[in-house]
């Protein structure tokens, strides 16, 4: 396959203004949820964790599975033992990172005295609840952005980071705030 520019904007320019389109909606919803996040001051420093840590665990499993899927060492469907090790592998290295930057938060915020009205025990509950949630759900969607896009003769490199990404910052947001609703309000 031969890789023009014309070809890769072509491809990707749909997907971008989409994904610019549920950005805007994840930023409305954060606006209003933030008096949430006024009487929960630590949250503030989690929006960003979560996010992230999803959209580049998904982000690094599409690469993996667009590498392994153009050399055709993995094949297109759940009963390859590949392509399930690695998002087995994704879930839990982003279970393993939200509890330790969850810790680490909980520490920092301590130590500025942002922990206002929640516990240790309660800020990592929800922390690795939204993240556990989040993360499952965007290794389904990098496999399935990977697989779709590679049978479609689109390149997954192109489509799988902007789809996890602008997943995992709406969904993000929806599961925190929905972690925070069962566990503290």
């Amino acid at each position: 396959m031969i890789y023009r520019w014309t070809r890769v904007v072509h491809a990707g320019l749909p997907i971008l203004t989409l994904g610019v389109c549920v950005e805007i909606f994840a930023g409305q919803l954060l606006q209003t949820s933030q008096h949430t996040l006024l009487l929960f001051p630590i949250l503030f420093l989690t929006i960003p964790v979560i996010n992230s840590v999803a959209g580049n665990i998904g982000s690094v499993l599409g690469a993996r599975l667009a590498s392994g899927l153009h050399v055709g060492s993995i094949e297109m469907s759940f009963k390859d033992a590949t392509l399930r090790e690695n998002v087995f592998t994704a879930i839990v290295l982003g279970s393993v990172t939200y509890f330790i930057l969850s810790i680490g938060i909980y520490s920092l915020a301590s130590y500025l005295d942002l922990t206002l009205g929640i516990n240790l025990v309660e800020f990592v509950a929800i922390m690795v609840g939204a993240g556990i949630t989040l993360v499952c759900i965007i290794a389904l969607a990098s496999v399935f952005t990977a697989v779709w896009s590679f049978k479609k003769g689109l390149d997954p490199d192109d489509m799988v980071a902007p789809v996890v990404t602008t997943l995992g910052d709406t969904l993000g947001i929806i599961f925190l705030f929905v972690f925070i609703g069962v566990i503290v309000l």
